[in-house]
């Protein structure tokens, strides 16, 4: 009797061992052979990489990535760039990103830690910067075509494979790698577009930002926008006065706060400080109407809403729900207006500060929103592979 019982759980654990071996051969199979494997593998090893947790595959599976700077032409002067990449002669996939305004530079611990990743995740990363947006948190349009001109350069360089190219940025950044997107030059080049906290239409974030509330679906709520957007915003509506004085003044109430009182003289003045302040959403408009044309024209130029039609990439759409430099309503819009077309994926997060993993949530608040991320991911590995 034990002789027998002995027999067959021998049995039982060869035919396990060997069904855990089968599997175990087909799911390595999936992986190593199928593009949905490739993708669903690297994402997973992705998250835990940009995530505060203490577990960190993703080194055990790739190599360590160089990080090396590369210059571009641009209309004027020249375009600097950081490169994270696998050191192979293997063609990748590559991204383009642009942070914006964002206070983060080039040497920031989680700009470093997402080049590497991205790196191992199979792409080659370059970091597009801009002077003017990242140190002197100025929205310039001009940065657009600087964008357009480094993906260029990016798809010519011998490391990467043309055919799959793709662009994207955080904040201020998506928005404008959005309307990049959209120019003709690559249109139709451009294999995804990954926006992360990205505003829709530029007009109205700034009526959003001076009428301290969010706007969606008709309804409006309370909102305290971050001191970087009223920072960015301040900026752009000083430079719409023509008063040396009243640029003085204003710069000192609202940007180094060495003032905290104090009336402008001009009525270009008046109106910037009267917005600047914080007014009623019936007033907002109005006041918006009597700034420059030029100023207005600058707004639109920068705003994906004007551009819908004209993007053909695939897009990824994520957003930190409590946002508070750029409402998570923006991207609802983006993805609402761009749904019909199809191949569209909107991910809205709890647990980011806007482009930053947010530590201080619970274990299974954790678990779901790492879990939101590693689908969002996927969709960018799988436009990559």
């Amino acid at each position: 009797m034990r002789a027998a019982m002995r027999r067959f759980v021998i049995v039982a654990v060869r035919r396990a061992f060997l069904a855990l071996v089968v599997i175990g051969s087909l799911l390595t199979i999936f992986i190593a052979a199928t593009p949905q494997g490739k993708a669903g593998f690297r994402a997973a090893v992705f998250v835990p990489q940009v995530l505060e947790v203490p577990f960190k595959p993703q080194p055990w599976f790739a190599s360590d990535p160089v990080r090396h700077e590369v210059t571009y032409p641009q209309e004027i002067g020249t375009g600097v760039a950081d490169v994270y990449r696998i050191p192979d002669s293997e063609p990748r996939a590559a991204v383009l990103l642009f942070l914006g305004a964002n206070a983060a530079g080039r040497d920031d611990e989680d700009v470093v830690n997402l080049g590497n990743a991205l790196a191992r995740g199979g792409f080659a990363v370059m970091f597009h910067w801009s002077p003017t947006m990242a140190l002197q948190h100025n929205i310039d349009p001009v940065e657009i075509d600087n964008l357009v001109r480094a993906f260029q350069f990016l798809e010519q360089q011998d490391w990467v494979d043309s055919k799959r190219v793709g662009i994207g940025g955080f904040c201020v950044g998506a928005s404008f790698s959005l309307v990049a997107a959209a120019d003709p030059r690559i249109s139709d080049r451009v294999r995804f577009v990954n926006a992360f906290g990205p505003y829709f239409d530029a007009e109205d974030l700034l009526l959003q930002v001076v009428t301290r509330s969010r706007l969606y679906q008709g309804v409006r709520t309370p909102w305290q926008p971050d001191s970087l957007t009223l920072e960015v915003f301040a900026n752009e509506l000083i430079e719409t006065v023509g008063d040396m004085a009243d640029i003085d003044l204003l710069t000192k109430k609202y940007l180094t706060g060495e003032l905290r009182d104090g009336q402008p003289a001009t009525s270009a003045g008046q109106t910037v400080d009267r917005l600047l302040e914080g007014v009623s959403p019936g007033e907002a408009a109005g006041l918006y109407a009597t700034l420059p044309e030029e100023f207005r024209e600058a707004m639109d130029q920068i705003s994906p809403s004007r551009y819908v039609d004209d993007i053909k990439a695939k897009l990824l759409v994520l957003h930190a729900r409590d946002d508070e430099l750029v409402p998570s309503a923006e991207s609802r819009r983006l993805a609402e207006a761009m749904a019909d077309r199809g191949d569209v994926r909107y991910t809205e997060l709890l647990s980011f500060d806007h482009v930053r993993p947010a530590g201080g949530t619970g274990t299974w608040q954790l678990f779901k929103e790492g879990f939101k991320l590693y689908r969002h991911m996927y969709g960018v590995m799988r436009a990559g592979t």
